[in-house]
């Protein structure tokens, strides 16, 4: 390679390192209150959300609970029917086969 061709090399990856470094300093965000959204409105928002998700768990836990009650009755159903299906067949002797 040439000087010339060196330097013009040199020029573009300085450029090229001096445009990458100049787009890593942006600005950071704004925080939320300097956006014109009070602090306020926002820990309201919160603890309104809290709420719900409180109510959420508590009706998750109380169905829980019934769920564990009717499989309970469930199998009590399904005892209460095996054992009526066990009295309801008499006990069978044993059957022989008479071979010829």
């Amino acid at each position: 390679m040439s000087l010339l061709h060196l330097k013009i090399v040199n020029r573009l990856i300085g450029t090229m390192m001096l445009s990458l470094a100049l787009s890593a300093c942006t600005t950071p965000p704004t925080p939320v209150e300097q956006r014109g959204v009070p602090t306020a409105d926002i820990s309201g928002k919160m603890q309104t959300l809290q709420k719900q998700i409180q109510e959420r768990d508590k009706r998750i836990e109380e169905q829980d609970k019934r769920i564990e009650e009717l499989e309970s009755q469930l199998d009590a159903l399904r005892l209460i029917d095996q054992d009526r299906e066990n009295q309801r067949k008499p006990p069978r002797p044993p059957t022989t086969l008479e071979r010829q």
